[in-house]
């Protein structure tokens, strides 16, 4: 209790905190219920998904969280509001840039509300994914909110280009992925969602390198992209090594594969940002 005798006014932060937490998760899955209309009323898939939104925002919610307090109540509940509203905005507009823009052969919403679990497992790790990124970017600009905002936008616009050219070199190396969708492969569709996760997290790991520049903004998003990309380079290929020189190829082994290889892909994700820090 030492540290409520050292600062009361901690509690009252904490509660708006949470009050603004409970409400944004509440505003999350309604809206994703809205926007997947799911064909019945217990769909698995549409379920899924808003499952993923949800944690998204919480995950990229802690890059606001996290940190001190704002001056006054009212900022710290200000703050937390507009930048998880914003969040959700990006995080949406997310999934609509992957499903007609990156993925346009497959309508992923449709897929979701008709009970395509491999098509929830992909559209999920995309918002996981985006959050992972946005995250790390809430993260490197301190308590300087107009700082924090353009960071945010920015850190939105490198997420959907790197998972982008993930996602179409994914496709390109394997063709397998879009059918595996529409015959809802559930595990060709949860090992994709591993890797595209496991980009995120090496993604997030250059983030560091803009840290040390952030009030010279352009030069931060200049080494946080180009930083980016090499991270996301060197997660394919030692991912692929892995695949390719460790794990076993025996038929007997080809029922667990994608989850093993899956385990490799968010495993490099985590490594590359602990090497990197």
């Amino acid at each position: 209790m030492e540290w409520l005798s050292a600062d009361p006014s901690y509690i009252g932060f904490l509660l708006v905190d949470l009050v603004a937490i409970f409400c944004l998760v509440a505003a999350m899955r309604w809206l994703s219920r809205f926007l997947v209309r799911p064909v019945t009323q217990h769909s698995e898939a549409s379920n899924i998904e808003t499952s993923a939104a949800v944690i998204a925002l919480m995950l990229a919610l802690t890059g606001v969280t996290s940190g001190s307090f704002s001056l006054t109540l009212s900022d710290e509940w200000w703050l937390v509001i507009i930048y998880g509203l914003l969040a959700m905005v990006l995080l949406r507009l997310g999934v609509w840039l992957q499903d007609k823009i990156v993925l346009p052969a497959l309508d992923l919403n449709h897929a979701t509300a008709q009970g395509n679990v491999a098509a929830a497992f992909i559209t999920g790790a995309h918002l996981i994914g985006t959050a992972i990124v946005i995250r790390s970017a809430m993260q490197w600009t301190s308590q300087d909110a107009n700082l924090g905002l353009v960071a945010l936008l920015m850190g939105f616009i490198i997420s959907q280009f790197l998972l982008a050219l993930e996602t179409r070199l994914r496709i390109s190396w394997s063709s397998g992925l879009v059918n595996a969708i529409d015959k809802k492969a559930s595990p060709m569709a949860i090992k994709a969602g591993a890797q595209h996760i496991g980009a995120a997290l090496a993604i997030s790991g250059s983030a560091h390198f803009a840290s040390a520049i952030e009030y010279q903004l352009e030069l931060a998003v200049l080494a946080w992209l180009f930083s980016s990309i090499l991270f996301l380079l060197a997660y394919l290929a030692l991912a692929e090594l892995c695949v390719r020189f460790i794990l076993p190829k025996g038929e007997v082994y080809e029922g667990g594969r994608p989850a093993l290889e899956g385990a490799i892909y968010l495993g490099w994700g985590f490594i590359l940002p602990a090497l990197a820090g």
